[in-house]
Formats: structure tokens, sequence, C-alpha cells
């Protein structure tokens, strides 16, 4: 496929793909219908995966399912740089797995129910029976470092060597994601370029932030173990404003002296939950905007591929808190319907 139709089928798919973007009222339609009966405004969505009965049995597993297809249809109009990043994008999959794996070893799982929580990732890079069959954590990361993961492993095997410890785990692990996902991003060039670093930027500063609240305040850890287990990519906070914040003795000070916009935003918010919900929705207007203005760009892929989620996610809390027969003013608040709080 030649550059001029590869970029036209991008923009096409791209466009026809939003058209089964979830409005609120669309939400609200989900929540509204009995239990068992979403399929329908499911399948319009192309969300079939998601209904009661589907297959994988979990509705983890299923919204990566729907995940996979979109990035399968997306990938084939893209080569070079901006095919890298997605792919770079979709390993985020097979790191799921790895770190099923890996809390299944330390918590002394049957290898079977381990292979029942993984996922069909795209790359299939994993060497998931190899990693299955291994008996402890440490033999598997050794087994890790022979593979394309080998820069996660060795972080992972150094830590774990430190503190047998599965959040330390799985904090390495996403760490390490999000720095190549950020340089995946900066290698491209231009308008294009500017808008996709801008959307990436936007993922980390919310993660660094969050984590550093909830590592801080929640966890009690130590500052400077706190800034060492943050993504070390920067958007609008600095490493160096990043290390500021640690030293700080609460979320109200730490929120007080973030910089614009991320103060004005986050002014009066009272807890990590809210603070979750507004960064989220500054993240998904943005993406919105990119998504709506741009064209035959990597960004605008993107875009879609975060507010993508971003329903499947909604989706999935609907269907659980049904399933568990939540109130519906609960469900609402799960599926980040309603005001900015």
């Amino acid at each position: 496929m030649g550059a001029v139709a590869r970029y036209a089928y991008l923009h096409s798919r791209v466009s026809a793909l939003s058209e089964r973007l979830l409005s609120d009222p669309d939400v609200e339609a989900l929540i509204a219908v009995p239990p068992g009966q979403e399929g329908e405004i499911l399948a319009l969505k192309g969300m079939q995966a998601m209904a009661a009965g589907g297959t994988p049995p979990s509705l983890e597993q299923r919204l990566i399912v729907v995940l996979v297809a979109d990035f399968a249809v997306l990938a084939r109009a893209l080569a070079g740089r901006p095919r890298d990043f997605l792919v770079y994008w979709a390993y985020r999959f097979e790191l799921s797995n790895l770190k099923t794996i890996l809390r299944g070893r330390m918590t002394g799982q049957p290898t079977e129910a381990i292979r029942q929580e993984l996922v069909e990732a795209p790359f299939a890079r994993l060497p998931i029976d190899e990693l299955l069959r291994t008996e402890d954590v440490a033999e598997l990361l050794r087994r890790l470092e022979s593979t394309p993961f080998h820069d996660i492993a060795r972080e992972a095997r150094r830590i774990y060597e430190e503190r047998h410890d599965l959040f330390a785990l799985d904090s390495a692990v996403d760490r390490r994601y999000f720095a190549g996902l950020s340089r995946e991003a900066r290698a491209a060039e231009g308008r294009e370029g500017n808008a996709l670093k801008a959307l990436v930027g936007d993922i980390v500063d919310r993660l660094n932030l969050l984590w550093l609240l909830r590592f801080r305040f929640a966890y009690g850890l130590p500052a400077a173990e706190t800034y060492y287990l943050l993504i070390p990519a920067t958007y609008r906070l600095s490493a160096r404003t990043l290390a500021d914040l640690a030293q700080l003795g609460s979320m109200e000070e730490v929120l007080a002296r973030l910089p614009e916009p991320l103060a004005a935003l986050l002014a009066g918010s009272r807890d990590v939950p809210e603070t979750t919900r507004r960064l989220e929705r500054h993240a998904w207007a943005h993406a919105e905007r990119v998504l709506r203005y741009s064209s035959f760009n990597l960004a605008r892929v993107f875009a879609y591929l975060v507010l993508r989620e971003r329903d499947l996610r909604r989706v999935r809390a609907v269907l659980k808190g049904k399933q568990l027969r939540m109130p519906p003013g609960i469900v609402r608040t799960a599926a980040a319907l309603g005001g900015p709080g």
C-alpha cells in the first residue's frame, strides 16, 4: 500500500471506528437496561465481546480482546516509526500477562489457574509456556533476561532480590513500559509529533502524580523511594518538580505546589479518587480535541485508542456494578458520569 493510500485508509478507518465511541446517553442506556440484556447496545458499538456470556470469562480479558481487534485494524495502515509506536503501545498486553504470571508465582497459584487469566496478545513475544514451567520468581526473571523484555527483567530481578515484594515488581514493569512509550512518542516529528507527545505527556504526568500521592501518603513510602518508583519521563511535571513534591508532607501541599494548568484543574480536590477523575476527564477532553480536529496522523490514531479504552473501562464498570447489584448512582460514579468531582 502506497503512502497516500495508506493515509487515506487510516483516516477512513479512524473516522469509522470513532462513530462507535460511547456518549454519556449510551452509558446511561447500558445502566438502564436489565442485567444480561446489554448485548444489543454493545454490539452496535463493536463491543459484543463484553456482553454477558462472552468469552474469555473475565471482563478484563474481554476488554483486551476488543482493544486488540481495533489495534489490528489500525496497524495495517501504518508503517515505519508510526507503526513502531503503535506496536510498542500494544506490548502492554504482553506485560499484563507477565504481571499475571509473576503474581501467580509469588502467591503460589496453580499453573493452569494462571494460564486461564492470560490474554491473547498480538505479538506473542513473551514465552508464556516457558515462563509457566519455572518453579519460582527468581527462575522466571532469569529466563526473561533472554527475551525481548530483558531490560524489564534486569530491573525487576534487582528489585526482587532487594525486596520480595509484588508491588515493587509491578511498579518496575509499569515504570519501564511508560518510559518506553514516552521515548517512542518523542521520536515522532513535526506537528504530528507535538500532538502525540502532548497526549502521551498527559498520561505520564497523570500517572506520576497519582503514583506519588499513593506511594507517599497511602503507602507511607519515604520521599526518595517514592521518587525512584516514578516514571523516568517528564512533560509538565519535570524531574525536579517531582522530587520537590515528594518531599512535601500532605496531599494538600502537593496539589498547592503544582504548576499550571494542573494547579487550577485540581484546586479543591479532596482525595486521590477525585484527583484521578479530574485528571482522566482532562486527558479525555484533550484526546477528543485531537480526534476531532486532526487528520491523517498518528496522534489521531492514539487519541482514538485512548477514548476507546475509556469506553471499555466504563462498560466494565457498568457491567460489574450491575452484577453486584449496586445502586445506579454508584454505578454512574464508577462509569465516570456526572460532574467534575
